[in-house]
């Protein structure tokens, strides 16, 4: 609570300016006593714990993971090394590896290069002659096809075409000139009084949409709805929002400034300096 009789904020007279009254923030006594009951036993059990686990860790834990590392980890891993694996190595090799070694380059390598010289390349030279005569035979044919039907038929086409193309060609323009003339004088008179249809039907919507609905919307919001809302602020303002400052400056920030207090007296609360 503020003290303005307090010894050390007394203001002199004569002074330009009054010194800053001290807040008291301790806690009364009704809650320390019982938070220092409760922390400080359950701090204690925490620091014994702690020491506890770090004497283990130092004189157990460390100790006999050396010796057992030392004394049995090592040596099982030289004689599974020296007397298992590198003999199990040296059969392998002896009896398998080097064996296999010999059979592959003595038997299998010379066998593979006569098959390849006396079966495979012969049967490779004969499919690539066989397919070569065949696709000189299609040549040939394709080239008597075209000297004998096609080269005629695309000479009789060509002259066909060549024979009617100034009748087409005056066709097509007549025809060009009547699309012409029916898109000016009916297509586009037509498309213009249906887009100037169009743009009045949309106007005498807007018109309509507005009076239906804007402006008797504009109406409630002037007359009912901005009205209310402000009355329900005002009412807020008026009970909400001091019952929230009574109950943030005489409940909030009273139990706040104890739990500091039993913070800063139990060590469990350290300001940076």
């Amino acid at each position: 609570m503020w003290s303005p009789h307090h010894g050390g904020n007394r203001t002199k007279p004569g002074s330009l300016a009054a010194r800053p009254i001290r807040v008291d923030n301790d806690p009364p006594g009704c809650l320390t006593i019982p938070l220092l009951i409760i922390v400080v036993p359950i701090r204690l059990l925490w620091e014994v714990l702690s020491a506890l686990g770090r004497f283990v860790r130092a004189y157990v834990l460390r100790p006999t993971g050396w010796l057992l590392y030392n004394g049995l980890v090592r040596p099982l891993a030289w004689v599974l090394g020296e007397l298992v694996l590198r003999p199990l190595w040296w059969t392998l090799r002896v009896l398998v590896l080097l064996p296999l070694r010999w059979v592959v380059l003595r038997v299998l390598a010379p066998l593979w290069r006569a098959i390849l010289r006396h079966v495979l390349r012969p049967i490779g030279s004969g499919v690539a002659w066989f397919v070569a005569f065949i696709l000189t035979c299609l040549g040939r044919a394709l080239a008597v096809l075209w000297r004998v039907a096609l080269r005629p038929l695309w000479r009789a086409a060509a002259w066909l075409v060549a024979l009617i193309r100034i009748p087409l060609a005056f066709v097509a323009q007549w025809i060009g000139r009547g699309l012409v003339a029916l898109w000016r004088v009916v297509l586009w008179p037509l498309l213009a009084a249906f887009g100037r249809l169009v743009a009045h039907a949309w106007r005498l919507a807007g018109l309509v949409l507005f009076h239906l609905f804007v402006w008797p919307a504009r109406w409630l919001w002037r007359v009912l709805f901005r009205p209310a809302l402000r009355a329900l602020r005002r009412a807020w303002r008026a009970t909400v929002v001091p019952a929230a400052r009574w109950l943030r400056g005489s409940v909030w920030e009273p139990a706040r400034a104890a739990g500091r207090s039993v913070s800063r007296a139990v060590g469990l609360h350290t300001r940076p300096r």
